[in-house]
């Protein structure tokens, strides 16, 4: 774990015999920590960065098999960094998350307050079902409005994949003047929604069901392996968990787990034939 290995731009894994090399960008140095080790613990090759800055000097200097970003970061926001990396032709599997811990932020108060969207339980333990959904979706909207109102000849094409009334409609509201949004309600439509691509970024709600949220991972990742995909629900560490799964999930199951979909990911970008990353 770290930024110290020797540059190598031809250092390429090319199944999974050999421990898939990541890189994981998260503002938050505790968080970035525990992830890291998460990640080493199920058999990746981990490099860290804190910031976009550094992120990019290590896609600058290494070959990476996939990437977390933070979904805001504390020098820019995570959609304006996507960005950036299409125009540059940096082309790779990324999954943007937003994780949870207890301790505090060390972003600048400023940010920080962005990024505290999220309201604290009341004493009984409980909020309005609306206040959390609102909150998670906040978060994107955003970072995606963020990175639209920097570089206003931006305006990405999005496929959500969102069952949810409610939360795709606050999104649609949020964010239909500034970018084109494909809605798909259910992983039934999604074949048909995959034919209106190519998509800048993919919003997926992790917290569907798994049959519903592997499905949709899936197929997402065969048709399109180098679009980011955008996980809706904030991700927290369990004690002697063997994943990282979404919190507050209404669903009754244990959602799309982190590193699992990060697997997936990885092992559909390297199979899909050419044909699909068209």
């Amino acid at each position: 774990m770290g930024d110290n290995r020797t540059p190598d731009k031809n250092d390429k894994r090319s199944d999974m015999g050999h421990s898939p090399r990541i890189l994981v960008c998260e503002h938050d140095e505790a968080l970035r920590i525990q992830l890291a080790r998460k990640l080493e613990s199920a058999g990746f090759w981990v490099d860290t960065a804190g910031n976009a800055r550094q992120a990019l000097r290590q896609l600058e200097c290494h070959s990476f098999d996939a990437m977390t970003l933070s979904l805001l970061l504390a020098d820019q926001d995570s959609i304006t960094f996507l960005h950036d990396l299409s125009v540059l032709g940096v082309e790779l599997p990324i999954l943007v998350t937003s994780m949870r811990t207890e301790r505090a932020s060390t972003l600048p108060t400023r940010l920080a307050a962005q990024l505290d969207v999220d309201l604290e339980l009341d004493d009984d333990g409980t909020e309005p079902e609306w206040v959390r959904k609102a909150a998670d979706q906040a978060r994107v909207i955003f970072a995606i409005k963020t990175a639209c109102q920097r570089s206003r000849s931006y305006q990405p094409r999005i496929l959500h994949i969102e069952p949810d009334a409610f939360n795709a409609g606050l999104v649609n509201a949020a964010l239909n003047r500034n970018c084109t949004i494909e809605h798909v309600s259910g992983v039934e439509r999604l074949p048909d929604a995959l034919c209106a691509g190519p998509f800048d970024v993919i919003l997926l709600n992790p917290s569907m069901d798994e049959e519903q949220s592997h499905s949709a991972l899936q197929q997402v990742s065969w048709a399109f392996p180098g679009v980011p995909i955008v996980l809706q629900s904030q991700y927290a560490f369990t004690p002697n968990g063997s994943d990282i799964h979404p919190i507050d999930n209404d669903t009754g199951s244990i959602g799309l787990g982190l590193i699992e979909a990060l697997r997936q990911r990885v092992l559909y970008n390297m199979d899909v034939p050419e044909v699909a990353h068209a």
